[in-house]
């Protein structure tokens, strides 16, 4: 290393190079967590052939049943977008979510009738939720409730379809929809088998979109966001949407203690004027050779 280092004192260059790891370590930790565990939002065509289906066996939530999902639409609140409907032989509409939420909220047949307005281009998060036991369907909307509506003693029919992305017209797999696709992005689209509480919808909203929040309630899920996200057929034009958090592996990079004991402004100023020690690693791994020769040289 000396041709490229001549100049540094030894002890410096440890420094330095101990950052330069520390940069590709944590790189290399958020470009793998990255591509197996993202963050990732759909993102739906509006056009009636971009949607997904699935038939799957509704017996474990024909008693209570939650669906809840973060939602951007991206027509005016004046349009009626569809996002999640399922249908049953003798019960259409048994559930139907629009991002239009306002005219467009049903649970077993019956509509949540509310005044809501949905602003285009942002993220809000929607549940609609209800049980047999409580005899109550309840619509939310950003952790709120904002219509509860009796639900008589009616169970979910079985035997449905239900459909992402569009306003389905039957109870099987055909895929004939009505003129209301949904056009805009879903993430964390959970459905649940059993009726979530006011505190638990409230906290999955205000933990916000890059929380886990999700995963304390794994127990109770019928239908996980990451199986229609990853085992779900797409049809038409549905692409994966990337949405950018804060903090992620990079937030070790701004602790107060790891700039006091590692990186002093000095370092990095002398890091600045002595960039092209970085040049050595361009196109490299860190293997077992690299780090004994570190461990032997500079600790």
């Amino acid at each position: 290393y000396q041709r490229r280092v001549r100049g540094i004192p030894s002890s410096q260059f440890s420094k330095m190079l101990l950052f330069a790891l520390t940069l590709l370590i944590l790189g290399c930790s958020v470009e793998q967590t990255s591509a197996v565990f993202p963050t990732t939002a759909l993102s739906f065509g509006h056009n009636l052939q971009s949607y997904m289906m699935l038939k799957l066996d509704m017996e474990p939530v024909k008693e209570a049943i939650s669906v809840c999902s973060w939602v951007k639409k991206k027509t005016s609140d004046g349009t009626t977008d569809a996002w999640f409907h399922y249908n049953a032989p003798s019960g259409m509409h048994e559930i139907l979510i629009a991002g239009r939420i306002r005219g467009w909220a049903y649970m077993l047949k019956n509509h949540l009738e509310n005044s809501q307005a949905v602003p285009s281009n942002e993220w809000h998060h929607v549940c609609i939720t209800w049980s047999f036991q409580s005899k109550k369907s309840i619509l939310y909307f950003d952790g709120k409730a904002i219509k509860e509506e009796a639900s008589g003693s009616n169970k979910l029919t079985m035997g449905g379809t239900m459909a992402i992305g569009q306003y389905h017209k039957h109870a099987d797999m055909r895929a004939d929809f009505n003129n209301h696709a949904f056009g805009g992005e879903l993430l964390k689209m959970n459905i649940y088998k059993r009726q979530l509480t006011a505190e638990e919808v409230g906290e999955m909203f205000s933990s916000g979109m890059c929380s886990d929040f999700e995963d304390t309630l794994v127990a109770d899920v019928f239908l996980r966001w990451e199986t229609i996200l990853y085992a779900t057929e797409r049809h038409g034009d549905i692409t994966d949407e990337p949405i950018s958090c804060p903090g992620d592996h990079w937030d070790v990079l701004y602790f107060s203690e790891f700039f006091n004991k590692v990186v002093t402004s000095e370092l990095l100023e002398e890091l600045m004027e002595k960039w092209d020690v970085l040049g050595e690693f361009v196109g490299h791994r860190i293997d077992d050779a690299l780090v004994k020769h570190l461990k032997r040289h500079h600790y």
